[in-house]
């Protein structure tokens, strides 16, 4: 379930396999189930069990693997994964595209649910896109508003920075983004030294992605 998505068969399957050990005393009969399987898959401080939702588990799993390609752009799988899927992008600006191992596929379909509480966190500012990624720090996140229409796609945030001392450049943004985005792209606190753009996850106090 960590590295595969999961068929809704399958996972229907599971469910009813738990389901049905849950409420039946005497296995194979089927008694009752007097109570759906929805509220039992709440947290018990919600009044549920806590059982999985065994898809959006999978999900969750797979959203996982897609959290540590884009954390640790230099590990291995990260790389070897690069040279074969995405070569001029990363995983989070990736199109669908054919031909790609179920694997691979699988991952990619967790990429919805990372796009709800990924943000990527300013450092450097040269590899995040100031239209396309999503930084703006917002639950969710998303991309900074251009004042106009047509503004150079490939615009990095590093090019709403002055170079010394390294601040925002205010003149900039009143020239190109939305006056309410401004006071929010202020509010982030830039590092002085060289540090390569991390992502953190909002729902987390340590911006740390859990399956939990």
């Amino acid at each position: 379930m960590s590295t595969l998505l999961l068929q809704l068969e399958t996972c229907e399957n599971l469910a009813n396999a738990i389901a049905q050990f849950w409420w039946s005393l005497n296995l194979p009969k089927r008694d009752i189930h007097w109570v759906k399987w929805e509220n039992l898959s709440k947290p018990r401080g919600d009044g549920g069990i806590g059982f999985k939702m065994i898809h959006k588990f999978n999900l969750a799993l797979l959203g996982k693997q897609l959290w540590r390609l884009v954390q640790y752009p230099d590990s291995l799988v990260a790389r070897v994964l690069k040279g074969k899927y995405f070569r001029c992008s990363t995983p989070l600006r990736l199109n669908k595209a054919d031909r790609h191992s179920y694997g691979w596929t699988s991952i990619m379909v967790a990429k919805p649910l990372m796009m709800l509480g990924i943000r990527q966190k300013v450092h450097s500012g040269n590899e995040i896109r100031a239209w396309e990624d999503h930084w703006k720090p917002t639950i969710p996140a998303r991309p900074v508003r251009p004042l106009a229409p047509v503004v150079h796609p490939m615009t990095s945030v590093r090019d709403l920075m002055t170079c010394n001392p390294k601040t925002w450049n205010s003149e900039v943004l009143e020239n190109y983004v939305d006056p309410e985005d401004i006071p929010l792209i202020q509010s982030l606190a830039i590092s002085q030294g060289y540090q390569r753009d991390k992502y953190c996850w909002n729902y987390t106090k340590n911006g740390m992605y859990t399956v939990k």
